[in-house]
């Protein structure tokens, strides 16, 4: 097993007194073991030229720091110094990751002008070089084209600008109010010389309709006085009533839900549009120190390390969050404008009376008369005298509309897509 030790432990062991043999304070050649991994029984598990210093604070005030040769960092890059490589060879990370604290001035490193110099990726993202067709890394942001905030400090630069496919509208449910209407009394009101059987269509018909939008009080008008004769026989043998009428108004349609605006909703640079914005820099990105084989991306806050390629196109290996983005985008999809059908299924009962007597007193007859019927006969005794009428409406029903539209109609046009891929490393 492999660990490392700090020199002021191993160092105020060593100091405890002079005839104590502490294996691990002297490293062969008389190095004191520092920082340096140390096997269990407190050897040095590199080589003595690997250790350089004699504790870690002494390299600090080094100038220039002791480094040491090559073949004792092979995981740092080539311009970062010794003492900020986190990792100089395996031993050094026995659980993948550095335990050390690296010297104060190493947060400081950059990439410098020409992309060279290696970082320690404050602030941002160590992934893998851009391989075949794809291009970046790069510092890309996805939210509302309203929110998108400006390219990072260390990416100034505009790679592109792109969006996302819009969802479709949210119409919501149309939905129709009940009309408003009536229920208008019978108009037709016909006696006949002839009994209902076996044909009501028989016989001589005298006319006894009310007066124009009758409101059902007693009505006088067209009397038939007792022993008229029609054709040689009573004028009133039977009396046939035509059912009443519903006169509604159209349906006044409605939306239930929380619709948008019936206007097309995404375009290019629309405020509502779901917008992928990527940024870079001019110059290479950096090596990272702690990551051989990697760049550094900055990825402020909201921002991620991503790839992108023109066309659409699966993710390289370990770059798993797709996104597929259009260069143009243009919603034409509005929200179909709701209607409603004609009312239909309204119901109206009414019920008729007969007087006999001046002032519709001494009532002869009375009947139901209700929508769906068709002019029902009703008998009399022959020879009756019809001097007055009544009518009421009984039970009024409004009818129903059927809804439409509230559907999406137009169409979304895409154009030059762009797949980004973000960085998603297994572990």
């Amino acid at each position: 097993m492999v660990r490392l030790v700090r020199a002021g432990i191993v160092i105020a062991a060593c100091l405890g007194g002079a005839a104590i043999a502490v294996p691990a304070c002297l490293a062969p050649g008389g190095y004191i073991a520092g920082d340096c991994p140390l096997q269990d029984n407190g050897l040095l598990a590199i080589p003595e030229e690997c250790c350089p210093c004699i504790f870690r604070e002494a390299c600090w005030d080094a100038d220039p720091p002791p480094q040491p040769p090559e073949h004792c960092r092979t995981g740092c890059a080539p311009d970062v110094p010794f003492e900020c490589c986190p990792c100089p060879t395996p031993e050094w990370c026995p659980e993948g990751k550095s335990p050390r604290t690296l010297a104060p001035w190493c947060s400081s490193l950059d990439g410098g002008s020409d992309g060279s110099m290696s970082s320690l990726c404050a602030g941002g993202t160590c992934t893998p070089p851009a391989a075949g067709n794809w291009k970046g890394p790069v510092s890309f942001w996805q939210g509302w084209d309203l929110e998108a905030p400006t390219c990072p400090e260390d990416a100034p630069i505009l790679a592109f600008e792109a969006w996302a496919e819009p969802p479709p509208p949210s119409c919501g449910t149309c939905k129709c109010d009940p009309p408003e209407g009536t229920c208008k009394l019978p108009e037709a009101w016909t006696v006949s010389s002839a009994a209902c059987t076996p044909d009501p269509n028989l016989g001589v018909k005298t006319n006894l309709d009310p007066p124009t939008n009758w409101d059902g009080v007693c009505n006088e008008d067209k009397s038939i006085q007792s022993g008229k004769l029609c054709g040689g026989v009573p004028c009133v043998r039977s009396i046939m009533i035509a059912p009443p009428t519903i006169e509604e108004l159209p349906c006044k349609p409605h939306l239930e839900g929380d619709p948008e605006p019936t206007i097309p909703r995404a375009w290019e640079g629309g405020p509502q549009t779901p917008l992928g914005k990527a940024c870079m820099s001019a110059t290479p990105a950096p090596i990272c120190a702690e990551a051989a084989g990697k760049v550094c991306v900055p990825t402020p806050p909201s921002f991620s390390a991503c790839l992108f390629r023109e066309g659409d196109h699966p993710c390289p290996e370990g770059w798993g969050e797709r996104q597929l983005l259009y260069r143009h985008v243009k919603d034409n999809r509005t929200c179909a404008e709701c209607t409603c059908s004609e009312p239909t299924g309204g119901f109206c009962n009414t019920k008729f009376r007969l007087f006999s007597g001046a002032g519709c007193t001494i009532e002869e007859a009375a009947f139901n008369v209700s929508t769906g019927m068709s002019s029902p006969c009703h008998d009399l005794m022959a020879g009756t005298q019809l001097l007055g009428k009544s009518a009421e409406v009984l039970e009024y029903t409004k009818g129903a509309c059927m809804p439409s539209g509230g559907d999406v109609q137009g169409e979304v046009v895409l154009a030059d897509p762009v797949t980004v891929c973000c960085y998603a490393p297994t572990s």
